[in-house]
Formats: structure tokens, sequence, C-alpha cells
């Protein structure tokens, strides 16, 4: 009978996932075809699909896709999750433009296929990283210690990606892209542990996703980190606000 153990499903979550990555990174590499990476994103929710069957069986599966999908959670939050970070992105691009409203605009308007791929993309990750991984990793840490740990382990299954030019903006450095992914996290994390659902981390994800898609963010994009870097500025305030103010449930560790 299997004794549960979360140390062990965080570290072989969080091995088998990187190493994937890694697979798949190799082998796009090999075949000179950096398209072949789009596969990575579903092995987050594919690793943690396994490993609840491998320890819980059935139970594990409905825990992981219709308890936590089908969660009922106040409008507050859902509203936080799709309108949180494109609304501190767009702050920042109105920063940059010396709040210059009749210069923002949209990159692109085009829907199609870019809205598919960035839900496919969102499902294929959370399900895993919050699904499965944060989860767990609450049982042993506070929540804001596992939003950075959750955040670690993200970023660094983007760096295979990142060593053949894809998964990660283009004209950004890594140590940047990982601060995105840390920050980012810890908003995750925050919103997760009072919804307790992977369906607002899906609405964070593709909403971000979209943000970076749809707006005049990205270096590659506008030719400067500076809108970036307001972003980053931003995000810093609001986790760092939301965190101090539940400072009493977000930074306690769980019970022994």
């Amino acid at each position: 009978m299997y004794r549960y153990s979360a140390t062990k499903e965080i570290l072989t979550f969080s091995a088998v996932t990187i190493a994937l990555s890694s697979l798949i990174c190799f082998i796009a590499w090999k075949a000179e075809n950096p398209s072949i990476t789009i596969m990575s994103v579903f092995t987050p929710t594919l690793t943690g699909l396994v490993l609840s069957v491998r320890y819980k069986g059935r139970t594990g599966l409905q825990e992981l896709f219709i308890k936590q999908t089908f969660k009922k959670f106040p409008l507050r939050w859902g509203l936080v999750s799709l309108l949180g970070i494109p609304l501190l992105a767009s702050l920042a691009i109105l920063t940059d433009l010396k709040f210059e409203v009749s210069e923002f605009s949209l990159r692109t308007t085009q829907l199609l296929p870019q809205i598919v791929i960035i839900g496919l993309i969102s499902i294929g990750e959370e399900y895993g990283w919050r699904g499965y991984l944060l989860p767990r990793l609450f049982k042993k840490f506070s929540v804001f210690h596992s939003g950075v740990l959750v955040g670690l382990i993200w970023g660094l299954w983007h760096f295979p990606a990142y060593l053949i030019g894809t998964g990660v903006p283009l004209d950004m450095d890594f140590l940047v892209f990982l601060g995105w992914v840390v920050l980012a996290s810890l908003f995750i994390s925050w919103v997760y542990y009072y919804t307790e659902s992977v369906f607002t981390s899906i609405l964070v994800h593709s909403s971000a996703n979209m943000a970076f898609n749809y707006l005049h963010l990205l270096p590659e994009f506008t030719g400067t980190m500076s809108p970036f870097w307001l972003l980053l500025f931003y995000l810093t305030l609001v986790v760092a606000v939301v965190y101090y103010m539940g400072r009493k449930r977000l930074l306690k560790p769980p019970a022994a």
C-alpha cells in the first residue's frame, strides 16, 4: 500500500517534468525544428495525471481534474484572475508612454489561432503546476514559499527551450524572465490559495499570455525593455501588498 509522502511526490513531479521538457527540446534541437518544443507545454499536466493515477488511482484523477476545475469561487476572484495581469501590463505601458492615452494601442487584433494556442498552453501547464505541485507544497511550506518554489521550478522548466531560442520572449535575459515567472507564480499562488481552483490559475496564465501577445509589452515588439521592467515593478508592488496584508495566512507554515 502506498504511504503518502508529499516530498517524494514533489521531487518526482519536478524531476520528471523538467526531464521531459529537456528531452523534447533536445529532439527539437537535433531535428533543427524549434516548433517541436510546443509539445513540452503539456508535460506538467501529463506528469501530474500519471502521478495522480500512480499514487491515488481514480481518486487522484478526480482531485486533479474534477474537484479543482468545478470548484465554486466568488466572482471577484474570477475578475482578479482574468484582469489582474492585463491591467498591470496596461498600466506599465501607459506609464512608459507618460500616460499619453492616445498612443496606447493593441499590437494585433487577430484572435485565431492565438486564443486557442494560449488556452492549450495554460491547460497543458496549470493542472501540473497549480493542480498537482502547489497543493503538495502547501503541505510543507507557507503559501509564499510554495509560490517561490513553484516559480523557480517553473522557470527552470523553461530553461531548455531558452537554450535553443524558444519558449522565452526574444531579446530578454533568462534571469529577467525567471524573475517574472516567480512573481507570476506568487500572484497565481495567492489566487489559488483563496479559490482552490485550477480554473482561476488557467485564467491568470491565459490573461498574462494574452497581454504578452496583444499589447506592446515585450522587447521583441517594442525594441525596449522599459514597459516590461515597469510591469515587474507594478507586479512586485501588488505581490508585496497582498502578502503583507494576508501575512497571518500567507506567510504561516502549515501545522505539523
